[in-house]
């Protein structure tokens, strides 16, 4: 999805907590006589997983319907893993006078600090980093995960490791992107990256101006404020219409050529509003200033 580097750990105070270890996977077989065993009792981040040994179809159904496997048939297995804490009892669904219940105690967490720069500008990166609550941990893998404007799931883009107990890494969103990272199956709380467009202000042929913005998205259509820079701060001179548009692997860049009567000695700069830069980015974004000649 995008590439990420990774950097050594920096160490930032964790209330101390009670160990936890790797997730593990508990097994309970269905059989004539049930479930056995019946009641298990794990961390959150472990999973359970029920095989059918019986010679008949047998399902598995969680009393609040947080779980539900399909039919199993003989040898066929389900697996579910449990985040949340609590007591989740559960049925057969082909005879529901076989119970069980897994109990969750909640031993293990995440902790992600708010990034470096929450707001960045196109193609450059910020820093996340965290713990989790097994503080002596070192060299246990913990996924980095996004979810860029318009997607509907997280996606793993990064793979780091603990280092007693701390883990980091540098991400590059390409639009509006929610980070969360993920130890032994128990994920963090998020953390939201809005991301300015890259404005850039130049001169061009036949004595134009021209501005592009470029972003992981399409900006064409959206306007952008050309600024002249007064003693009492930027005033917009004009606004001006994206109109045409260049793609280069993952980037877009909008373009507007236009005509300005450039006077010697002006400074100017592109603006683009939070309204234009849409959804999918930050706004306000502006360019580096130019001076006419």
């Amino acid at each position: 999805m995008r590439k990420l580097l990774l950097l050594p750990v920096l160490v930032f105070v964790l209330a101390a907590a009670a160990p936890a270890g790797a997730a593990d996977t508990y097994t309970s077989t269905i059989t004539p006589a049930g479930f056995i065993p019946a009641n298990q009792t794990i961390q959150n981040g472990d999973a359970v997983t029920w095989k059918n040994n019986d010679t008949v179809s047998h399902q598995v159904v969680a009393d609040d319907g947080s779980f539900q496997s399909g039919v199993l048939a003989p040898g066929e297995s389900y697996t579910h893993i449990f985040l949340a804490g609590g007591n989740f009892g559960y049925h057969d669904g082909t005879k529901p006078t076989d119970k069980g219940t897994i109990t969750v105690k909640v031993s293990r967490f995440v902790l992600m600090q708010p990034a470096r720069a929450e707001k960045v500008t196109y193609t450059r990166s910020t820093l996340l980093k965290g713990s989790v609550s097994k503080t002596d941990s070192t060299g246990e893998e913990v996924l980095v995960q996004a979810k860029g404007y318009g997607d509907t799931d997280f996606t793993t883009v990064a793979r780091t490791t603990t280092s007693n107990g701390y883990f980091q890494a540098l991400v590059k969103p390409r639009s509006n992107t929610v980070y969360r990272a993920v130890w032994n199956n128990v994920p963090s709380d998020e953390r939201t990256i809005s991301v300015r467009p890259l404005l850039k202000l130049g001169p061009a042929a036949g004595g134009k101006l021209i501005i592009k913005a470029l972003a992981g998205v399409r900006l064409r259509g959206h306007r952008v404020q050309l600024q002249r820079h007064t003693r009492h701060g930027w005033a917009t001179v004009r606004t001006v219409k994206l109109t045409a548009l260049k793609a280069s692997r993952s980037t877009y860049t909008s373009i507007a050529k236009f005509r300005f009567h450039r006077v010697h000695g002006l400074i100017l700069r592109a603006r683009m509003t939070h309204a234009q830069a849409g959804p999918a980015m930050y706004g306000p974004a502006t360019s580096n200033s130019l001076r006419t000649r």
